[in-house]
């Protein structure tokens, strides 16, 4: 594709700025994972069980979202791109970090984890070379842990693209036009959420291992949102819909939320539970996409930066509440103080070393981030160009 053929880059700050959010609460239930009574790689000595029913139901919503928007990123990644190129970019951004991430991020998880649990006693020059014992976690030390996302994400880029292919034929517009018409008329865009029930109810025995081969359930559950993703990014009618249904998602995710916060699983039954979990889930990312989409019309000043940081801040920021989290233990405050302290501090580090990465230009592709921008000169009169 020439450069005069070439379509120009396509900003969607709405996106951006879901991106932004679900990051930060994101960073906001790891940090909780260590004060709640769920299985977590360190925990503080006092549990806050009050914590609870609010992670429960930002883990349902907060991933999902991520991959709906990784998934549109694809379609617009591929609006200037060949396949090949998208290939290749594809790769460098997400298999590098993930290769960076898992023999150097992620191992520090796995030594403060062995301390915690009195599993190790050495030093970190003692345990690396464990590492490349290539055991996998957690008999091992080898593992991609909160990076799950980033393999699934790699997979589901390759998986599809011979559909990606066949979208670029004339059957493949075809499709598309017929996609957006029917998405575009009365709420059908909520059936998409039938195809996620189906997977969750009748794959409800396989657990949620984040292992790739072993994870069929997790695994088709994110693909179909990959590729609602990718879908409504190429459905720009469906767009206008969600605006014009922003009021009746939020009621339904209301009531959907209120339904799993008062009926908790086990309470209700499993497959009620699944399927209003599923509804939660799928009204839950169409009301963010809505009303974003109806308020982030311009891109705020902070918000390319911001957005720029976002990768790194994922890749970074467990192994940083873990680390901060293991050495805050012995505090002498109470929980909630504790809380305050890791929550404080993990962003704050975790913030540094991302804007100290976005300054190093080797390190950049380290963590998916593109290379920077050149910046034009600023000559004084007289100086020589």
């Amino acid at each position: 594709m020439s450069a005069a053929t070439r379509p120009a880059p396509v900003h969607h700050p709405d996106l951006d700025w879901l991106r932004v959010l679900a990051i930060v609460v994101l960073h906001l239930f790891h940090t909780g994972m260590m004060f709640n009574t769920w299985d977590w790689h360190i925990k503080s000595p006092q549990a806050l069980p009050v914590l609870e029913p609010v992670m429960g139901v930002l883990h349902l919503v907060r991933m999902p979202l991520l991959m709906v928007i990784s998934g549109a990123g694809t379609a617009f990644a591929l609006r200037r791109r060949s396949l090949r190129a998208f290939t290749k970019d594809r790769t460098k951004r997400l298999l590098l970090p993930l290769v960076f991430g898992m023999f150097v991020v992620v191992p520090p998880q796995i030594y403060v984890e062995r301390l915690f649990r009195g599993q190790f006693h050495g030093g970190y020059a003692a345990f690396y070379p464990t590492v490349f014992e290539f055991v996998s976690y957690p008999a091992g030390s080898f593992s991609w842990h909160h990076l799950w996302f980033v393999a699934y994400l790699f997979h589901y880029c390759l998986l599809a693209l011979p559909l990606f292919a066949l979208l670029r034929t004339q059957a493949g517009g075809r499709f598309l036009a017929g996609a957006d018409a029917w998405l575009s008329r009365g709420v059908n865009v909520l059936w998409l959420g039938v195809p996620l029930a189906l997977n969750r109810v009748l794959l409800r025995d396989f657990p949620e291992t984040h292992a790739l081969f072993d994870d069929p359930r997790t695994f088709l559950h994110y693909g179909q949102l990959f590729l609602y993703g990718h879908l409504l990014a190429r459905c720009p009618g469906v767009w206008d819909r969600l605006v014009a249904l922003r009021h009746g998602l939020l009621a339904l995710t209301v009531a959907a939320l209120i339904v799993e916060v008062v009926w908790p699983w086990p309470v209700m039954p499993v497959v009620p539970a699944i399927v209003g979990g599923t509804v939660l889930i799928w009204s839950g990312v169409l009301t963010a996409l809505a009303w974003a989409r109806h308020h982030v019309r311009t891109s705020p000043a902070w918000l390319p930066h911001a957005q720029a940081l976002s990768y790194p801040f994922y890749i970074f920021h467990q192994t940083v509440i873990v680390c901060v989290g293991y050495l805050c233990l012995r505090l002498p405050v109470g929980p909630w103080a504790l809380l305050g302290v890791v929550l404080t501090v993990s962003f704050a580090v975790t913030l540094a070393l991302c804007e100290g990465v976005a300054r190093v230009s080797w390190l950049r592709p380290l963590f998916g981030m593109k290379p920077r921008e050149a910046r034009p000169a600023v000559l004084a009169p007289g100086a020589m160009g």
